[in-house]
């Protein structure tokens, strides 16, 4: 299991980034996908309560916000079950939590002290490359640089609403058999598969047939 951290002020490419990661682990990896925001093109299961987190299987997590997010829960106990959920069960279950942050104080000391990667994102005056800057645990400095890579940001900016408000968690799952979702962009319906596989084999021959060649665009 790995936890990972964009972290940057508004308008640094966080979420784009974590965009790009969700859809490389999709794409090439070969992950199911969990998200706390709407994705484009992507299939993925919504994860908008703790009950949907206590549920998480062998994935990828991409959450938005998430610290914010889980501060919106309104006791200290509902809180902690976040966190022990993070720490105790995650590693046992082989999933990935890939989140973003404007400051690394926002986020759990607990989690913070296990944390494997940090990075900045930073767009280019265009915003048409982002550039991203990754050190190892939650306490980035010049001994803890890792590397640094690069993408085209235009692809990846059509695979999420940039004006989205991630709603707040909720404590009770009220949409218990919500399947996996797959949709095209914001005007076009959601697609709700019953599974995993199904949504995959679907998403990927969309992105075969649209997608021939990504060589250039990425």
């Amino acid at each position: 299991m790995v936890l990972f951290c964009f972290a940057g002020e508004l308008g640094s490419g966080k979420t784009l980034s974590l965009t790009f990661l969700t859809w490389k682990n999709w794409f090439y990896r070969k992950k199911p996908v969990y998200a706390n925001y709407h994705l484009y093109k992507i299939p993925y299961t919504m994860v908008d309560s703790v009950e949907k987190l206590d549920l998480m299987k062998e994935g990828f997590f991409a959450a938005d916000e998430f610290w914010l997010w889980v501060d919106a829960l309104n006791t200290k106990e509902k809180k902690n079950r976040v966190v022990t959920n993070i720490l105790l069960k995650s590693r046992k279950r082989g999933l990935t939590y890939c989140y973003t942050a404007q400051t690394l104080e926002q986020l759990n000391r607990r989690v913070r002290k296990v944390q494997d990667f940090t990075a900045y994102p930073i767009l280019n005056t265009s915003e048409s490359v982002c550039k991203c800057v990754v050190f190892r645990t939650g306490f980035p400095n010049s001994g803890t640089y890792m590397k640094t890579f690069y993408f085209k940001s235009d692809l990846f900016m059509s695979l999420y609403d940039h004006t989205e408000e991630v709603e707040p968690i909720k404590e009770i799952d009220e949409n218990p058999n919500g399947g996996v979702t797959w949709q095209e962009d914001k005007t076009k319906a959601p697609i709700i598969f019953a599974t995993w596989e199904e949504a995959d084999k679907f998403a990927e021959e969309y992105w075969q047939e649209k997608y021939k060649s990504l060589k250039g665009v990425i």
